[in-house]
């Protein structure tokens, strides 16, 4: 692995089905209080299929300590890009999408992503994630794992309809999916059963 920061923080835009123009760029530390922000306008439903986490859990300590340490990047092992919107003259984050690097394994990252409950539907997370998987190959990656619910239809069809390879898993009520970037690679879905 190089030393070379693994996202070029070169901003751009994206626009929505609807027609909605959003910023798109580095997450920095100080981005933690749009974080913040931003999860108090999710759903408990996309908060639990994100975070695993019933929304009644989330205190507001919890919150905020999470906000900060998912702000503060390692830009040598980690990339996060935050789509941003104006509204009501305050800029707000309306998704996120991130990878960070397997500290056995430097060519491959855990990645995620995030799209505000209102903005869900209309190709936000799609364009994100393409430009998520740009920084992946840049930084030398082979791979990105998601890991989701079994029941999340809309992240895992996101994942798979992305027209790469992947392998997938699907145990204990999970599926994860590994996104090959080497286009050579040829597409497997394993179901595991646990005993």
């Amino acid at each position: 692995m190089n030393d070379q920061p693994v996202c070029q923080d070169i901003p751009t835009t994206i626009t929505t089905r609807d027609g909605r123009t959003l910023r798109v760029r580095s997450l920095a530390a100080s981005d933690a209080v749009l974080l913040e922000r931003m999860f108090y306008r999710l759903s408990p439903e996309t908060i639990y299929r994100r975070f695993f986490i019933a929304a009644e859990h989330a205190s507001p300590e919890l919150v905020h300590k999470s906000a900060k340490r998912l702000a503060a990047i390692n830009p040598h092992r980690e990339a996060a890009l935050v789509a941003l919107a104006d509204e009501q003259g305050s800029e707000e984050a309306i998704a996120v999408a991130r990878f960070a690097r397997l500290p056995h394994n430097p060519k491959v990252a855990e990645a995620s992503i995030l799209v505000r409950d209102d903005y869900q539907g209309t190709g936000v997370g799609r364009k994100l994630l393409a430009l998520l998987l740009s920084e992946a190959r840049a930084a030398g990656l082979e791979r990105l794992i998601f890991l989701t619910h079994a029941d999340n239809t809309p992240m895992i069809r996101l994942a798979m309809g992305l027209g790469l390879p992947f392998q997938g898993r699907h145990a204990d009520g999970l599926y994860e999916i590994h996104v090959l970037l080497e286009p050579q690679s040829a597409t497997t879905f394993e179901f595991v059963r646990n005993e």
